[in-house]
């Protein structure tokens, strides 16, 4: 990977997610979906000076391509930087979905269900209310289109065991 960065806003858990799974600054793997959606938007510099990090922002290193070399290519424009962030949101909610899917399998709430996913994921458990109403979302939209990905019948409690 190279020395040179871009930088890019995410909502702040996702900023942790990245963090945690990628380092800072985030380094992708090398033949991930991620960075060729950076090496796809890579441009030339248009201006003198480079952009520079906001409070909120986070560090991603540019992948090094022969196609496009990080020296001359290092540059994303605003709608690329949306575009890349789009990318990286996918991943998010891939992980969520499949992390989060099938706990309808075991006997506890999603409320603790998505405060466990937080803290394995390296996010503060002061998003845990955003993250389900996310992963409700998903799953109310497949049940919008005949899909049901519920459980289908009702853990009942045994209190003679």
């Amino acid at each position: 990977m190279s020395k040179y960065l871009v930088y890019i806003s995410f909502k702040p858990f996702i900023a942790q997610w990245l963090r945690h799974h990628f380092g800072d600054p985030v380094v992708f793997p090398a033949q991930s979906a991620e960075n060729a959606c950076i090496r796809h938007f890579l441009t030339r510099q248009p201006g003198s000076l480079p952009l520079t990090r906001g409070d909120d922002d986070v560090a991603i290193c540019i992948p090094d391509s022969k196609q496009k070399p990080v020296v001359t290519y290092n540059y994303l424009s605003g709608n690329a930087r949306k575009a890349v962030a789009e990318c990286i949101e996918d991943t998010f909610r891939l992980q969520l979905w499949r992390d989060l899917a099938d706990i309808e399998l075991c006997q506890c709430t999603l409320l603790s269900a998505v405060r466990a996913w937080c803290e394995a994921n390296g996010i503060d458990v002061e998003y845990d209310y955003t993250l389900k109403m996310r992963f409700q979302r998903m799953r109310n939209s497949y049940l919008k289109h005949g899909i049901d990905l519920r459980r289908r019948s009702r853990v009942r409690d045994n209190k003679n065991c």
